[in-house]
This record gives C-alpha cells, sequence and structure tokens, in this order.
C-alpha cells in the first residue's frame, strides 16, 4: 500500500481501474481518509475490498450487491456500510455506473470487526437535531469520528464556525451547497466534497428555494470542538 499521509501530497489524486473506471483519493492522513470510486459495469463488473481498518462505504450513485463471508447485502443510492477490516467483501455492480464513497478513520481504532453487516441510510436512522438547529440523520458515531446526512432549507445561511481540533469533509447529495470562509467568499462544494482542517471558518449555504443533502463526515475531539464566529454581517447568498 503507497504511503500517501504526507501533508505536502497534492490532492485529489487518480488511479486507473480498469478502463473508464477510476479510485481518487482526496484525502489521506492519520485520521482520516476518503476515496471516491467511479465504477462502470462494462470495465469493472466486480470489485474486491480487503482493507486494513474498517471502511464505510457510502454509494453515491447507482446500485450494487455486496457480500461479507456468508453476508450479503444489496446497496442502493445514499445507502452506507461497513466493510470489516482483513476480510474479503465483494461487491457485484448492479446498474451500468456506480459511484462510492469510502471512508476510513483512524486504524487503531477500527481494526475490531462491525457485525453483523448492516446497511444504514435516512430510512432507517432517526432524525435529530444537529448544529444550527440543522436536520440530520447520524449514519455513524463513534470515538474515531461521526458521519451524517444533514439537511439544510431554502435559503439557508449557516453561522461561521471551526473545528478546534477535528477534519471536516462536506460533500452535496442532492442540490449544491456552496461553502464560505473567513473573507464571506463562497465556492461551489464539487463532486469530489470538500476537506477542512481543523481551525479553518467555514459556513453552508443552500442559495436555492429547495432544500439540500450534504453528507459530512468528522474525525474526532475530544472536547466541545466547534466554535462560533460570530459578526455583524453574515455571508450573502448573493
Amino acid at each position: 500500500m503507497v504511503n500517501l499521509s504526507n501533508q505536502n501530497t497534492l490532492y485529489p489524486i487518480h488511479y486507473s481501474l480498469g478502463e473508464s473506471s477510476e479510485r481518487v483519493i482526496i484525502h489521506q492522513q492519520d485520521d482520516l481518509c476518503i476515496t471516491h470510486e467511479h465504477l462502470y459495469q462494462d470495465a469493472t463488473p466486480t470489485r474486491f475490498y480487503q482493507q486494513q481498518a474498517n471502511t464505510f462505504c457510502f454509494v453515491l450513485k447507482g446500485e450494487l450487491y455486496l457480500q461479507q463471508k456468508q453476508e450479503e447485502t444489496i446497496l442502493k443510492k445514499h445507502q452506507g456500510i461497513w466493510l470489516n477490516a482483513h476480510i474479503v467483501n465483494t461487491a457485484t455492480l448492479l446498474s451500468p455506473i456506480v459511484e462510492l464513497c469510502l471512508i476510513r478513520f483512524k486504524i487503531s481504532d477500527n481494526s475490531t470487526p462491525i457485525s453483523p453487516i448492516k446497511k444504514v441510510s435516512s430510512g432507517t436512522v432517526e432524525s435529530g437535531l444537529g448544529r444550527n438547529h440543522i436536520k440530520t440523520w447520524p449514519l455513524w458515531q463513534s470515538s474515531s469520528g461521526s458521519i451524517s446526512l444533514e439537511l439544510y432549507p431554502p435559503r439557508y445561511i449557516e453561522t461561521l464556525y471551526y473545528q478546534k481540533a477535528a477534519t471536516q469533509y462536506i460533500l452535496s447529495l442532492d442540490g449544491m451547497a456552496l461553502i464560505s470562509d473567513r473573507e464571506k467568499h463562497s465556492k461551489k462544494c464539487d463532486n469530489l466534497g470538500k476537506v477542512i482542517p481543523h481551525k479553518v471558518p467555514r459556513a453552508i449555504l443552500n442559495p436555492s428555494s429547495e432544500s439540500i443533502i450534504v453528507l459530512s463526515v468528522t474525525t474526532s475531539h475530544k472536547t466541545k470542538g466547534r466554535v462560533l464566529l460570530l459578526k455583524k454581517t453574515e455571508p450573502s447568498l448573493s
């Protein structure tokens, strides 16, 4: 396995998986690894996964059939499941195109198998109120970090904040989120998402007239880590 944990590595890094299919490493550090895979059925009908640490597999597009030892399930769009470490996981594409987001937290905290095989989505977990009263579906939460779906209402402007020690990854699923910085510069969150290091101010904006859903991944922090940056003028949607 290639070590890409050097902070100076330029991401994203693209690797071919045969013909049109590819693997894109978006972020790889000791506390968090984010990878996307763009798979085409005619080029890569089946993928085998055997990871050093438990890895959360979230379907961004398409449908696949997954086997872990004697257990099996079908994963559809916006459903996720843990691929246990050191076990061969077999994924067979059931649609012409499948896009996956693979999430791995700190390896030393994620070597114990997670069983039984269980997929999670907004339909299998209860929603609650997250930061700034955003509707949130907690897909996973442990000492290593958290994975959640967040719904932002129309014309929403989030209060600027930063994480004291945690890294955050944000990916738009339905609709297009904008991410604002301290200078109130807003940029679209592209189809590979955005990794935001600790102590870097950010705020999510929804300029559209429809609600949007965002995948949010946050590494662990031992104390209350979110710090609001209150200003007289909030970021603009224009």
